[in-house]
Formats: structure tokens, C-alpha cells, sequence
């Protein structure tokens, strides 16, 4: 295809804007304990829908800012819709598969790497088991799969505009057709998102429970806390009609000082900025624009043994199609991790973390198996298949989201039935 770059000034360009937005997803990850899986599970554990909401408004903004972007003749269609995949049962298998895998494990493909990059033992753990989840899925299952979605068995064959829902919807791709469809995809998200926030927050506002308390956010983030849990003593006066929470100029000053964490809908602006970033930076150059931490991170395993004169790239399905070990992508990765360290060392909350129970060592590796498996199975994770295909005005996302909650709803009740 014809590259159609927007910033014309090489890939040296496009690597920095890759290895800065990356640093920017760790950093602010780290600081607002962003993580999709605990977003889910509190739906089922504490009948919380805050997070959960701001994922919504995520969604909802990325695919708001992209459309407009393309509307507008900034960017190119071909840059939102190049890299929409092929849909089929792997999508809604991979998804189920990556949701229990994450719950067990203790993280998405997100909260993984930062809560590595922090010191979790657990984490790391899972990083390996995604290694060797992997290569179980690129020699075994990955050879049953191509072959699905090159006979078109339960799958589509073409994905690109195919799968482009201005495409699909108005079967024509021009600026009108992607605008409306991203007012039509953005605008529900952006308003359920704002809608569940603000029902989750009358709420806590009957417990006494203020959104904008750093002692509460991160207690009400965990997948095991419930409202009654949190002490008294951090219990102030809520403004429930604040989106942000309760910030004042003291909060912002404390979080400037990393004193505080982020407020999790500052955290939902400041990740579409950096998916902003990547989309006009990459355009022309690259069209993996999130397409990071599954790829990328499973591929750790081929990166460790080519010191050793094993080059799994050279004869092993799967790792001979995926992404040169030279990409963008892989330095986003690398400076997420960097971005997410940084944020916890300089705020004192970077610490050696090794669980008190020693058997969550071995279940987040055996969940960070599924999660290799799982993201392989639906060609991306929580990140590379869900968010990025919002933002690509794609409809993959949309059932990878269904699926993933389903998968971390049954997570949740096999854990309820092993305490």
C-alpha cells in the first residue's frame, strides 16, 4: 500500500513519539493503577462501576479523537482501519480465555508490566508464564488456527475496511461516513461511561465513600475489597458530581509530587493522549499503533534465547510471522516498563513484593499461561485487540469486551469456591 505520512521526518521520529508514549502509558498507569481487569472484576466483587465507566469513556473518547482525525484529513482512513483483523471464533475463544487467565494472574496485559516494573513478584511470573503461554499457543494451536482463517471456518478473510464499521455500516469510506460512525460508536460509550460513574459514586456517597481519596482508590481497585473494608478513618466528604473526584489545588500539587495517585478519569485522558500520539506520529510509518504487550511481551522468550543460538523465528510457527524484533512497538514496551518503574521509585512506592500466600506465585504463572494463550488465540489483548479496535472504529473490540467479562466474571467464581 501507498504510505501517506502526516509527519514527514523519518523513523527516528517515529520511534521517539513510540518510546515517549509508552513511557507516558507506564507512568501514568503506575500512578492511577489503571488496570482493565480490576475495572471488570469489581462489577462482580463490589458492585462497583467507576472503573469500569472509565474504561467506557477510554473507548468511547480514542474513538472520538481518531474519527475526528480522519475526518478531518489529518490522518489518513487507511491508518484506522489497515490493521482491523480478521473476526472469527478466536476473537470471542482468545477474549473468554485471556479474562480468566488475567483475574487468576493478577493483572491485564497493562497492570502486568507496570506492577512488574513496581517490584510484584506475582507479576513478573505472569510476564513469564505469557512467555511460554506462547510458544504453547504458536506450536500447538496456531497451526489449527491459521488454517480456520484461510478457509474462512467461523472466520472472515479479509479484516482492512472490511471490518471497518463505516465501511460496514454506509459501504463507502469518506470523512462523512467516519465521523458519523464515530459520534455513533463514541458518543453511547462516553455517556454509559458518565452514566455508571456517576451511579457508582451516589453510592460510595451513602457509604461516606469520597472517589477522590487516594486511600480509596486504590483499595476500591482491588478485585477482593469490598466497601465495607475501607477504614473510617479515610472516609471524607464526597462530591459525587465531580468526574475526576474530588480534586482541589492541593490534589493537584500532591499529584504533581506523586504524593497521591492519579485520579482515574485524569489517567483515562492522559492514555487516549498517548494513543493520540502514536496515531499521527506512526501514520504512514507503522499501522501497530497499540499493538503491544501481548505481541511483544509473549516474544520476550525468543528475545532471551537468541544469545543462545535459538532463533525460534527461523522454524517455529507463529514467531515467523509476528513483528521484527527491531519495531516501535517492542521500544513502547520497553519504555512502559521504564515509565512504570520510574513513576514508583520516585514516589517511594517502588518495593520487592512477594505475596504471603506462596501459592499465588504458581497461580500467576499458570495464569499468565492462559494470557499467552489467550491473547494469542484472539490476535491481541486487552490493549492491541480491545482499545486499539475501538479507536480503529472497528467491532472486534466490541466483542473481545463481552467476551473478557465473561471470562473474568468465571474467574471470579472459581476463586470464590477455592478461598
Amino acid at each position: 500500500m501507498l504510505e501517506q505520512f502526516v509527519l514527514g521526518y523519518g523513523f527516528v521520529f517515529v520511534y521517539a513519539i513510540f518510546g515517549l508514549a509508552g513511557f507516558i502509558m507506564g507512568w501514568v498507569a503506575q500512578r492511577g493503577n489503571y488496570c482493565f481487569v480490576n475495572a471488570m472484576s469489581s462489577i462482580y466483587t463490589t458492585k462497583s462501576y467507576d472503573r469500569f465507566g472509565a474504561l467506557l469513556i477510554l473507548f468511547g473518547i480514542s474513538a472520538l479523537a481518531t474519527g475526528a482525525l480522519v475526518a478531518f484529513g489529518i490522518v489518513p482512513a487507511v491508518d484506522q482501519y489497515y490493521n482491523n483483523f480478521f473476526f472469527g471464533w478466536y476473537i470471542i475463544v482468545g477474549a473468554l480465555i485471556f479474562g480468566f487467565g488475567a483475574t487468576l494472574a493478577g493483572g491485564c496485559n497493562l497492570s502486568m508490566l507496570y506492577r512488574a516494573a513496581s517490584g510484584y513478584l506475582q507479576n513478573w511470573l505472569e510476564l513469564f508464564g505469557m512467555m511460554v503461554g506462547t510458544f504453547i499457543f504458536a506450536v500447538a494451536i496456531w497451526p489449527f488456527q491459521s488454517y480456520t482463517m484461510a478457509s474462512g471456518i467461523l472466520s472472515t478473510k479479509q479484516g482492512a475496511y472490511i471490518e471497518y464499521l463505516p465501511y460496514d455500516i454506509f459501504h463507502y469510506v469518506s470523512s462523512w461516513s467516519v465521523g458519523i460512525t464515530a459520534l455513533l460508536l463514541g458518543v453511547p460509550l462516553v455517556a454509559l461511561g458518565v452514566y455508571l460513574q456517576t451511579k457508582t459514586r451516589k453510592k460510595w456517597a451513602s457509604f461516606g465513600i469520597d472517589a477522590g481519596t487516594p486511600g480509596t482508590v486504590n483499595a476500591l481497585a482491588s478485585p477482593i475489597t469490598a466497601l465495607n473494608s475501607i477504614p473510617t478513618s479515610r472516609i471524607p466528604t464526597i462530591k459525587p458530581s465531580s468526574l475526576l473526584g474530588r480534586i482541589d489545588i492541593a490534589d493537584v500539587k500532591n499529584m504533581i509530587l506523586l504524593r497521591i495517585p492519579y485520579s482515574v478519569n485524569l489517567s483515562t485522558g492522559l492514555l487516549v493522549v498517548a494513543l493520540l500520539m502514536v496515531f499521527v506520529g506512526g501514520a504512514g510509518y507503522t499501522f501497530n499503533y497499540l499493538v503491544i504487550t501481548s505481541s511483544d511481551g509473549g516474544r520476550f522468550l525468543e528475545y532471551i534465547l537468541m544469545p543462545f543460538g535459538v532463533n525460534l523465528a527461523l522454524g517455529t510457527p507463529w514467531y515467523n510471522n509476528a513483528l521484527a524484533v527491531v519495531d516501535p512497538s517492542v521500544l513502547m514496551v520497553i519504555m512502559l516498563i521504564v515509565g512504570a518503574f520510574t513513576a514508583s521509585l520516585l514516589s517511594g512506592d517502588f518495593k520487592i513484593r512477594v505475596p504471603h500466600q506462596k501459592r499465588r506465585l504458581l497461580i500467576g504463572f499458570l495464569g499468565g499461561i492462559l494470557v499467552g494463550i489467550g491473547v494469542r488465540i484472539a490476535l491481541g489483548c486487552n490493549i492491541g485487540m480491545m482499545w486499539t479496535n475501538f479507536a480503529q472504529l472497528g467491532y472486534d473490540g466490541i466483542l473481545f469486551l463481552i467476551s473478557m467479562l465473561g471470562g473474568v466474571g468465571l474467574a471470579i467464581k472459581v476463586q470464590q469456591h477455592l478461598v
